[in-house]
């Protein structure tokens, strides 16, 4: 009979240990590198402490671009730190139709209150629009502490 238990709590242990879920989810971000690139965005950091998300948008507008990259980034930060809020298909829907949105569309777009909740606290921390050959570029970093 202690035998029995035993393998019983052995089984239940293995168990436990093997219901690690990881994401797999491969959201659709511009991280491509360009020579006009800043260096804050390019440089490798550590996620440890604080979740962090780099992001840039394009557009033949600066503001549009801006905008484009702040709800974007947004949905980005909210699903790094509730990995089961949306579906991968969902996140890059919701990433399709924005960069696809013009300034019009992009304000029925505005991000609802529990992203707001979930990326209540974060900072905007770099922030850059490089302009080239009439195309904007807009350079996002934004970044929240780990609780």
């Amino acid at each position: 009979m202690k035998n029995f238990l035993y393998l019983f709590l052995f089984i239940f242990l293995i168990s436990c240990a093997n219901t690690v879920v990881t994401s797999s989810c491969k959201i659709k971000t511009n991280k491509s590198s360009s020579k006009l690139d800043p260096d804050w965005f390019t440089n490798k950091e550590s996620e440890e402490y604080n979740y962090i998300v780099k992001n840039k948008e394009f557009s033949g507008d600066g503001n549009l671009a801006k905008n484009k990259n702040i709800l974007i980034s947004e949905i980005i930060l909210a699903n790094k730190i509730a990995d089961d809020f949306m579906k991968c298909e969902d996140q890059n829907k919701a990433l399709y139709t924005i960069r696809n949105s013009g300034s019009d569309g992009l304000e029925k777009l505005k991000n609802g209150k529990i992203i707001k909740n979930l990326i209540q606290g974060y900072k905007i921390s770099n922030i850059e629009t490089i302009e080239e050959n009439g195309k904007f570029t807009n350079y996002l970093r934004i970044i929240k502490l780990r609780k």
